[in-house]
């Protein structure tokens, strides 16, 4: 998404962040805060302290990384503070895999990263951080999937999130393994059953040849997927603040920035619901406006536009031809379970 918004960057400041830590101490339970979104956390040279602060008021604590970061010295503080989890995007398993998706990749630094972190959690006995790989599914990395689980297994992963990638480019529009699934509903299953299986002849991987080859049970195996027709954001309670303050209901909506549906380049407009250098987190979570926005989206009352994809509503977010006020939702590829987050 860096390479498709329309707007400057930035890092948060103190103020800013204060603003927020003071607004985690009016909630009851203190909400989990989740240190990332569009860029890399750990880049901020007061990343450590910040967890300190929220780690502080009670708050559990994720956050997610490239990984190069990741020195001893920050392995050693992560564990020392109780990092509650930790998610690395780790999207292949060879060099050759993971610079095609990344710039400037260096994945044997990654990987000794955290081995190192492995060998600190070892030496304290400690449990946290969780360790999670998240992994951005391509045509291009796909059939390193498989090796990414291992790899990760190997490094003391006890979780994955696997995601569709989100083209907001012209050559990841060909990159997407979700094409024919675009225009499928999947109705009202939330499980998959995976039923014991052969081998695919034609080299692909299927669902029970991955678990199979990582080690993983698959006998009456079971896998869980999201309904359709659902925000993960308004369902988990989550709100999303840009390093200037502004509040969002979502991950997707703290940019204006493009992406691509198809052949269609869509505008996506970022929206907010104020900031926490003017209003406290509470005041702006209860306001009314954003109270009937979270429930729009759980009553979720859109056009299919990501079926559709017929005509020009779809090319941005502002209005479809429900007559939905901004912004609509029904083009999110988060909302039918395309693209997740971990």
């Amino acid at each position: 998404m860096r390479n498709a918004w329309h707007e400057p960057t930035g890092r948060m400041d103190a103020g800013v962040f204060s603003g927020i830590v003071e607004g985690l101490k009016t909630f009851q339970p203190v909400p989990s805060v989740f240190f990332g979104g569009i860029g890399e956390p750990l880049s901020h040279p007061a990343a450590l302290e910040m967890i300190l602060q929220v780690k502080a008021v009670g708050a559990k604590v994720q956050m997610i990384t490239n990984g190069l970061a990741l020195d001893e010295q920050t392995a050693e503080q992560l564990v020392d503070m109780e990092l509650d989890e930790l998610w690395v995007s780790l999207d292949g398993a060879t060099q050759e895999c993971y610079e095609g998706v990344r710039e400037n990749a260096r994945l044997a630094r990654i990987i000794e990263n955290l081995r190192l972190l492995k060998s600190v959690k070892y030496r304290h006995d400690a449990k946290t951080p969780a360790l999670g790989i998240a992994f951005v599914a391509m045509r291009r990395n796909h059939s390193e999937l498989s090796e990414v689980i291992k790899l990760g297994l190997r490094l003391g992963a006890t979780q994955f999130s696997i995601s569709n990638v989100q083209p907001h480019t012209e050559e990841l529009r060909d990159e997407v393994l979700h094409e024919k699934t675009l225009g499928q509903s999947i109705g009202t299953f939330s499980r998959m059953d995976i039923a014991r299986m052969d081998s695919s002849e034609d080299g692909d991987h299927t669902i029970a040849e991955v678990l199979a080859d990582c080690g993983l049970r698959y006998s009456n195996g079971r896998a869980s997927t999201r309904l359709e027709d659902t925000c993960p954001f308004v369902e988990s309670g989550s709100m999303s603040i840009r390093w200037d303050g502004r509040v969002s209901p979502c991950l997707p909506l703290l940019h204006s920035h493009h992406a691509y549906l198809g052949d269609r380049r869509r505008e996506i407009r970022e929206f907010s619901f104020g900031s926490v250098g003017e209003r406290s987190l509470s005041a702006i979570w209860n306001d009314s406006e954003y109270v009937a926005f979270r429930q729009r989206l759980q009553d979720f009352d859109f056009p299919p536009c990501l079926r559709c994809n017929s005509c020009d509503w779809i090319d941005s977010n502002q209005e479809d031809c429900f007559g939905s006020p901004p912004p609509t939702c029904g083009g999110c590829p988060w909302a039918q379970g395309f693209v997740l987050c971990p």
